[in-house]
């Protein structure tokens, strides 16, 4: 008679957190921080009242558990995209289609209208998804870039900064217009669009060699100046 196979305990608790975050994402999306029953989480996802609050003492520790699960799944996609031994070109690209993407979904939508209507309540979450989303995001694109201008490929930059610009060229308009909830949802064609012409602008404003040539033309200048005065 064929032995029967049973899950290792620690394999059946991986899959009851899992599950617990599916639901839990669920009700916050549909039903927002305020309206999302725990006790309804629980129960949706056959868990007992033991592990789910072992799991999540409060529900503030649930919400942050769906924030850093989201985040976690993005960074590492960043990770994955900006290898160093890609082209700027071909990997912020990639990263801007990606990133506008995910961003741009009905979940991380909402997300953020959850948090910005809640953050007077719990502003340590607001800070928590700040610091694992867009803040580390941006050290991701930052490491990326700062290597890139070290190999020459792009002009010498302050990465942190080059970062934030990025994102703003892709993202800042778009973000607005989908918190209001009134615009329609940017089509692929406008997205692909706006990923191109932000990577162009990006590559133009740290063309290699650009700033060296522009600081020696304003040396110039200044030398020209000083010696007609």
């Amino acid at each position: 008679m064929p032995r029967k196979i049973t899950a290792h305990p620690a394999d059946r608790a991986d899959v009851l957190t899992e599950r617990l975050l599916d639901v839990a994402t669920k009700f916050f999306m549909e039903k927002g921080f305020e309206g999302a029953s725990v006790t309804q989480i629980a129960r949706e996802a056959r868990a007992s009242k033991e592990s789910f609050y072992s799991r999540y003492p409060t529900k503030e520790e649930l919400f942050r558990a769906v924030i850093r699960r989201r985040t976690d799944q993005m960074a590492a996609q960043a990770v994955a995209i900006l290898s160093p031994a890609l082209p700027p070109e071909e990997a912020l690209t990639t990263f801007g289609e990606i990133f506008l993407e995910r961003l741009l979904t009905g979940e991380i939508t909402e997300l953020r209208r959850i948090l910005w209507t809640e953050w007077q309540r719990i502003p340590e979450l607001v800070k928590m998804f700040y610091d694992l989303g867009p803040a580390r995001g941006t050290l991701v694109l930052a490491k990326y870039l700062e290597c890139q201008a070290a190999k020459g490929t792009l002009a010498p930059l302050d990465s942190q900064l080059a970062a934030r610009q990025f994102t703003d060229l892709l993202a800042a308009e778009l973000i607005t217009r989908a918190a209001y909830g009134i615009f329609p949802e940017p089509t692929k064609r406008e997205k692909k669009k706006k990923v191109q012409d932000s990577v162009d602008f990006f590559l133009r404003a740290y063309q290699p060699g650009k700033r060296a040539s522009q600081q020696a033309s304003l040396r110039s200048s200044q030398r020209a100046s000083l010696r007609n005065g």
